[in-house]
């Protein structure tokens, strides 16, 4: 709320907020603030976009043990939702979850990349990954194994592009 009504102060002052989170994904919600959205239909909307948590990990798995039932991993995907923390979160608009949303995002991409090897995977999981950064920070660290992992399969000439442009993504958390 501080964001939509006085978006330069509470920028500017937001470490005296105490907030120990990135302020990208506030300042994402207080521009839909901004449009006049009540907060209970903010978070409404927050609870459905936490649901596609699910549906990404379901997809993992899928990829993952694709041997197995079906089924059983759907059953396993719906697990998240006996954790405390998603449920409590997920009423609550936070950045921990929209941050692991794009961050199981990255590692769909990841997967998909270990199984064909194609480049358009790389890039879609280093996006995902740096979105994720941005949210919540906490996941930045990934790069490290992600990048390890590309440069044991893939040339670093033909990821050179994709080595400037973490780079430059990583400039404003610097």
């Amino acid at each position: 709320i501080s964001f939509s009504n006085n978006f330069l102060d509470t920028f500017l002052n937001y470490e005296k907020f105490g907030h120990r989170h990135s302020p990208v994904y506030l300042i994402f919600l207080s521009f839909i603030l901004k449009t006049g959205v009540e907060i209970e239909y903010l978070r409404l909307i927050h609870f459905h976009l936490c649901l596609t948590l699910i549906f990404l990990f379901y997809k993992c798995l899928l990829i993952k043990f694709s041997k197995i039932n079906k089924n059983l991993l759907i059953l396993l995907s719906l697990v998240i939702f006996l954790s405390p923390t998603f449920r409590s979160i997920a009423i609550w608009p936070d950045s921990r979850i929209p941050g692991l949303i794009f961050f199981t995002l990255s590692i769909l991409y990841f997967l998909k990349f270990n199984q064909n090897f194609k480049i358009k995977f790389v890039w879609l999981c280093t996006l995902s990954l740096i979105i994720s950064s941005y949210i919540s920070p906490n996941f930045s660290i990934f790069i490290i194994y992600y990048y390890y992992f590309f440069l044991r399969k893939i040339k670093f000439f033909d990821l050179k592009y994709l080595f400037v442009f973490i780079i430059f993504c990583s400039l404003p958390m610097m």
